[in-house]
């Protein structure tokens, strides 16, 4: 006698049933996409930041230390401005050391200070993005140091009140304090607004020699 074996179903998905699955999946990767690129996001950020931090640390870094050591009056004739700010609209200073201990500070010589020659002034500006500096009988023209968004110079007095005109001589006397506000980007920065940063970075750096 033959024995009848129940049949399997043999229903498959639904189209209703694998519209839903789709859905579902999509709404899962599109979270997981959404995820990935707020991470990558996050981390050219705090990379570009990171590098704009550090452009600006050491575009301060080096102003600063080079106007603490202005100044240099062997015979304190305090004849001489340490620090005279460029003529409007330039924007920048030159810094004056008497190195040959002449009580004059003059742009055609050359003296051997601690083994490195150096010149009596050396002057920083900036020009269409660029921060340069150019040391007299040094340097045959500026050379460019960094590029920087933009950066402003206020000088100040003993008082620690701002010395207005400091191009002119007779102001500049007074300077002994420079502050200084610098604005940097990362070297290649990123198109997308959102990935764009900039960093602002401010220092007061005090003439010692006065």
């Amino acid at each position: 006698m033959t024995t009848l074996r129940p049949m399997r179903s043999q229903a498959g998905y639904t189209l209703a049933e694998m519209l839903v699955t789709s859905a579902v999946i999509a709404l899962v990767m599109a979270g997981l996409l959404t995820l990935i690129q707020t991470g990558s996001q996050t981390w050219v950020v705090g990379a570009n930041r990171s590098e704009a931090q550090q452009n600006a640390r050491l575009v301060v870094q080096r102003l600063a230390n080079e106007i603490r050591g202005g100044g240099w009056d062997p015979r304190n004739t305090q004849s001489f401005a340490a620090i005279q700010a460029l003529a409007p609209p330039q924007t920048g200073f030159t810094i004056s050391n008497d190195w040959n201990a002449d009580s004059l500070i003059q742009t055609n010589v050359l003296v051997a200070v601690s083994g490195t020659n150096r010149g009596e002034q050396i002057t920083y500006d900036f020009v269409s993005g660029n921060l340069r500096r150019q040391e007299s009988m040094v340097d045959a023209s500026p050379v460019t140091l960094t590029e920087v968004s933009s950066i402003t110079f206020t000088y100040r007095n003993a008082d620690d009140v701002e010395v207005t005109n400091a191009h002119v001589a007779a102001n500049a006397l007074n300077i002994r304090t420079v502050e200084i506000t610098v604005v940097t980007a990362p070297d290649n920065q990123a198109t997308s607004n959102a990935q764009k940063v900039s960093v602002t970075s401010t220092i007061r750096a005090r003439v010692r020699n006065r």
